[in-house]
């Protein structure tokens, strides 16, 4: 930290560590500092040279010695911070003052960038009448930039002369007036100071214009990265020296380098810097001898290449840009991303999720059985591109017919073509069950052509995460992929035995049954007679606003009577107060998030999973296929730095600690909806698919959940009361007042009534009805079923409901399922001749011993063998 004077210090720390240093000056103070930093230098003995553009001569004196610093702007235009590339001379980099540049924005700008980068600034704290207005403004004038110049010079002189443009340049202008419009009443009615408390940036009004103070965090990273260079062992050690001149302006920009690379600053010690250049040293020691021609190849260990293999395209893609803006190959329309890590150069790809599935010919559905042991005999995956079905075996669809087929051959062949450019394989597949079995289908596939292959797990797709992940990288986990060889081998087995038997009782090709979705079933249907259970209900409005429901109310007839005459009245009497403490829910696991985003936003669950499954590509949540309510430290110091931020002294760290190396689902960084917005807008994240509403909407769900649950508890104040009617009597309570908000002021989970007064009141809304006496059941609920009867697995449940709805044994009314005929029908038959089979009890038996193979403590052989002796005893 600067104690005021920036010149005195940057000489000091040039004295301290020596020569091969670059100067930069924030790009608000320009050249005119530079020179002043310069002359500093030179008055302290150390020879320095203001690098205003390219120079080839001093770059020569500067690898000479002659000049012991260059001195420049901190801006990714900058001579300086561009297109030096001198690993073996430059050491290190000191920022004399913390990087930011300086927008003006007149009432009468003319520049729609400008003005479209003033509205992000702003837009966290809009009010929602202005969110809702800036929403389509700022949208127009992203479409629309960059602008040339000349564009924008026409528009000035048209303002001038008060004429309207045509084409493309009167579009332009008319959504400029517009924005400038809704600027200038938005600068009206926001509240500066709350700005300049709480915004990383700085915005002022001078005169007619907007003073935009930002963080330069691209100024930053470019002149930085001039003291790290790539070179035959990897890439160099450098050391980035900043000399906090702006604590604001440091806020904004180590927030912003942490969100964007997951790094952070640390504090400046002379003991510290001594190691750090003591490594930098050795790396230019080598750089020279190699250069030199003293060393052999033998000698040196070059630099090494690694394939990394993931499921989806876009967490390829999220994962290449961790480390810089990759080279991109195309190979028979895939696209492989190439970026240099450290020590080694990273090959990126995506193999599209599974590869391999059983085939449906020979033995018993695909699985061979010698000598009494099961061998499941794959075949690549193949969709048709007609008709969208997948399917083994085939050269042209089962379905529809058509040879326009693609074959998972393909990426296949890519993959082990990679795999003999490169010295290792790592193995990125999603860190559960499903995922180790990907990942061993890809490591089968891969050894022959790599014999180095290792497992990389990490629960969130950050820079963080891989980094840890590939210093700590593990073998393939043989139990997890026997424990998915045998869910897919008794899936296999029970859906086309069943399958077919109800081919053939209902002569309907499109039928299937299964172990899981059997059960499931059933509970839609047992809800659906229940609902023709029907009890009465009054529902009573007073006229001090109150609303009660009472159940079964006695005398109807009469209490109807009352009321058509004017008679019916209520009391309220019995008004007691208690204070009570409200704790903060868990951390979502995928059947609650399931089940609140149906309840909440109205999502189906195969929406929301894969809402979810773009948040965790794009880095933005853990993984999503989870039952664990546990928090890892991590997550614990992502709420700590959010809350302490926002809310301080609400800081209680829980640890939710389940069983399982899982983690619960939770944001990757300590943001909340409207600064995802503000630095997804402002460039500062950069993901690699485009987030709709609906993707906020459920990210915001999941972070207001988590980062409550590192909260204190609120407290509350209770009202009880009695209310009478017509000789029914129910005692009611109701939340009237919020003592202390805790966790409530990031997740407002109750609803506050008004307190009631004791008295007698005139009922003056009366409706009589029969209710049933349950609800019918949700999406949602279904999924809380599974969880809680232990059948089904996160990674299912949303397939589960969708086959039943896909079907047709069960159909969506207002969100409410209800079992159809040809459900009932299939259900009934299955019972009562394959009960045994499909029974909840045997079920939930088999997803136990599942996770027992998982934990290693059964032989996954020994359960294929009970499987099938099973299915043969019963199905004939």
């Amino acid at each position: 930290k600067s104690k005021g004077d920036i010149k005195a210090e940057t000489v000091d720390i040039i004295k301290r560590h020596g020569s091969g240093c670059l100067v930069f000056v924030p790009q608000v103070m320009g050249l005119e500092k530079a020179r002043e930093i310069a002359i500093a230098l030179r008055e302290a003995g150390i020879n320095a040279f203001v690098y205003e553009r390219m120079r080839p001569k001093i770059l020569e004196k500067f690898v000479g010695g002659e000049y012991a610093a260059l001195v420049g702007v901190a801006s990714n235009r900058s001579p300086l911070a561009r297109g030096l590339d001198l690993p073996e001379t430059i050491r290190y980099v000191v920022f004399a003052g913390v990087p930011r540049r300086e927008i003006r924005v007149s009432v009468n700008e003319c520049s729609p960038q400008k003005i479209l980068t003033l509205l992000k600034a702003l837009s966290p704290f809009f009010e929602e009448k202005f969110s809702r207005e800036a929403a389509p403004v700022i949208a127009a004038l992203t479409r629309i930039v960059p602008v040339t110049k000349d564009v924008i010079e026409k528009i000035r002189e048209a303002d001038e002369k008060n004429i309207e443009l045509e084409g493309f340049a009167g579009h332009v202008q008319r959504i400029v007036k517009e924005a400038r419009r809704l600027l200038v009443r938005i600068m009206e009615d926001i509240d500066l100071r709350k700005i300049a408390e709480r915004l990383d940036v700085e915005v002022e009004i001078r005169g007619n214009e907007y003073i935009l103070v930002i963080p330069d965090i691209d100024g930053y990273i470019q002149a930085s990265g001039r003291s790290s260079r790539f070179y035959a062992m990897g890439i160099s050690r450098g050391v980035s020296i900043l000399i906090v001149d702006d604590e604001k302006a440091f806020y904004g920009l180590s927030k912003r380098i942490q969100l964007a690379t997951d790094e952070e600053f640390e504090e400046y010690s002379l003991d510290k810097a001594w190691e750090e250049f003591r490594q930098v040293d050795g790396d230019r020691e080598v750089i020279r001898k190699i250069r030199k021609g003293e060393f052999t190849i033998d000698a040196v260990d070059i630099i090494r290449s690694a394939l990394i293999v993931v499921e989806s395209p876009a967490k390829a893609r999220t994962i290449a840009y961790f480390f810089g803006r990759p080279a991109k190959r195309t190979i028979n329309d895939f696209t492989v991303y190439e970026v240099a890590s450290g020590q080694m150069i990273l090959n990126v790809v995506a193999s599209g999720g599974h590869i391999f599935d059983l085939t449906t010919e020979g033995g018993f559905h695909g699985v061979l059985k010698e000598n009494d042991f099961y061998i499941p005999v794959y075949s690549d995956i193949r969709r048709c591109n007609s008709c969208g079905e997948q399917f083994t075996d085939h050269d042209e669809c089962p379905f529809c017919g058509s040879k326009d087929i693609r074959s998972k051959r393909s990426i296949v062949e890519l993959i082990q073509k990679l795999a003999m450019e490169v010295n290792k394989v790592f193995i990125a597949t999603d860190p559960d069950a499903e995922g180790e079995k990907i990942g061993y289908d890809i490591y089968v596939m891969v050894k022959p052509y790599c014999r180095n292959i290792e497992r990389l797990e990490f629960h969130e797709v950050t820079r963080r995460a891989l980094k840890r992940a590939l210093s700590e990288p593990r073998d393939m986990r043989l139990p997890y992929v026997q424990a998915q060889i045998v869910r897919r081998i008794e899936d296999r087995w029970v859906g086309f035995e069943l399958s077919r038997k109800l081919w053939e009782r209902f002569n309907l090709m499109t039928l299937s049954a299964g172990r899981v979705q059997t059960p499931v079933l059933g509970w839609v249907i047992k809800r659906v007679e229940e609902l023709k259970n029907k009890i009465p209900v009054a529902e009573v409005l007073l006229e001090n606003g109150l609303s009660v429901r009472i159940v079964n109310p006695p005398d109807i007839e009469d209490l109807k009577r009352k009321f058509k005459e004017g008679e019916l009245k209520a009391r309220i009497e019995g008004i007691s107060f208690r204070e009570d403490k409200i704790y903060p829910q868990p951390p979502y696991t995928t059947d609650s998030m399931l089940k609140d985003a149906a309840q909440k936003l109205g999502f189906t669950v195969g929406y929301t999973m894969g809402l979810a499954q773009a948040l965790f590509e794009s880095g933005l949540i853990t993984y999503h296929r989870t039952d664990a309510t546990t928090v890892s430290t991590t997550g614990i110091d992502i709420a700590r730095r959010y809350i302490e931020e926002n809310h301080p002294g609400l800081f209680k760290p829980r640890e939710y600690r389940s069983e399982g190396a899982h983690e619960c689902i939770r944001p990757t960084k300590p943001i909340n909806l409207k600064q995802l917005r503000f630095y997804l807008s402002s460039g500062v994240l950069r993901i690699p698919q485009k987030l709709g509403a609906d993707h906020l909407k459920l990210y915001d769900m999941i972070f207001r959940r988590f980062i409550a649950s590192q909260m204190s508890e609120a407290r509350i104040l209770v009202q009880e009361f009695t209310l009478k009617v017509n000789g029914a009597e129910t005692r009611q309570s109701r939340i009237v007042r919020v003592l202390e908000q805790g966790f409530l002021s990031v997740n407002p989970i109750i609803k506050i009534d008004e307190e009631v007064q004791e008295g007698e009141y005139k009922v003056v809304r009366l409706r009589v009805r029969r209710e049933p006496t349950v609800r019918p059941y949700r999406e949602g609920d279904l999924i809380a079923l599974m969880k809680e009867k232990g059948i089904g697995r996160p990674s299912t449940y949303s397939k589960i409901i969708d086959i039943l709805l896909r079907r047709r044994y069960v159909i969506e009314n207002n969100r409410a399922l209800f079992s159809t005929r040809l459900g009932k029908a299939v259900y009934e038959y299955l019972t009562e001749r394959f009960g045994t089979l499909v029974s909840e009890d045997l079920t939930r038996n088999l997803e136990k011993t599942i996770d027992s193979i998982e934990n290693g403590q059964v032989y996954y052989q020994d359960v294929l063998r009970v499987i099938e002796n099973e299915i043969r005893s019963i199905i004939k």
